[in-house]
């Protein structure tokens, strides 16, 4: 944990990823603080994807930083990120439809059982793994039908919540949610909604990708703005309004850095 209660424990700091000649990001950074939900938005081709891959560990920067509980790390790989306490929940939830939930909150990640017989030819504990995936789904207040049916009969809503759950299981302190609520019911968005409000709760700190400003703005603490590679303002949810942030989106409202006013009085 950091020194200090309230220090970031996880920023990004002038990131960059150039593919050849095309330059995915020019110069994003965030800055995540403890138990804070924070929204990363941006127009189609602003880098939000490019950053998010970078912070998972699945694409390396060209330059910049990348930082947790004051100090640098570097992220080679998906299992670095989940090393260093970051989990990743994409829109395909990496589900798999004929497996049960708690199968599917283990997966890949399976208890092996004590008995010496059963350890030997390498049998999981079902049963440990069923109590331990029910007791996260009820701190976070999830409700599935059963944690031995298939996930394949549950509603968006639901499996949504498994894969967020998931992440709480193996201790992660910093959960990116890549659009949580695409093609979700406004009832199944509630329950996704307040599943990550639920998670301040327990000392998780949350990155919530979104299109939907009128969603963030009921969830987030804080907003970072994206455009052209790069970020371009953070305001505090507080203390704006969802004007603004589009307007930062488009590029009618310059943002704070020179490089997005320079932008902006060219245009």
């Amino acid at each position: 944990m950091p020194s200090d209660a309230n220090a970031p424990v996880l920023e990004a700091r002038n990131i960059s990823r150039h593919y050849g000649a095309v330059v995915a990001l020019a110069d994003a950074s965030v800055q995540l603080r403890p138990r804070e939900v924070l929204g990363l938005v941006g127009d189609n081709g602003a880098g939000k994807s490019t950053l998010l891959k970078i912070l998972s560990g699945i694409v390396a920067p060209t330059s910049g930083e990348i930082i947790i509980d004051n100090k640098p790390v570097v992220l080679k790989g998906a299992q670095d990120a989940m090393d260093a306490g970051i989990e990743t929940v994409y829109q395909d939830l990496a589900l798999v439809d004929t497996m049960s939930a708690y199968q599917n909150v283990y997966l890949g990640r399976e208890e092996v059982s004590s008995n010496p017989v059963a350890k030997f030819f390498g049998l999981v504990d079902d049963r440990k793994m069923k109590t331990r995936a029910r007791e996260v789904l009820d701190q976070l207040q999830v409700k599935v039908p059963s944690i031995n049916v298939s996930v394949k009969g549950m509603s968006g809503g639901q499996r949504q919540c498994l894969a967020i759950a998931r992440s709480l299981l193996w201790g992660r302190r910093i959960v990116i949610l890549d659009e949580p609520t695409a093609a979700l019911g406004v009832r199944e968005t509630g329950q996704v909604l307040e599943v990550i409000r639920d998670l301040r709760k327990h000392d998780v700190s949350v990155i919530v990708v979104s299109h939907n400003m009128q969603q963030l703005m009921s969830i987030a603490d804080r907003i970072t703005v994206m455009r052209l590679g790069r970020s371009i303002a953070t305001r505090t949810v507080a203390d704006t309004e969802v004007n603004e942030i589009v307007g930062l989106i488009t590029g009618s409202i310059p943002g704070d850095s020179p490089e997005a006013r320079a932008q902006q009085n060219a245009a």
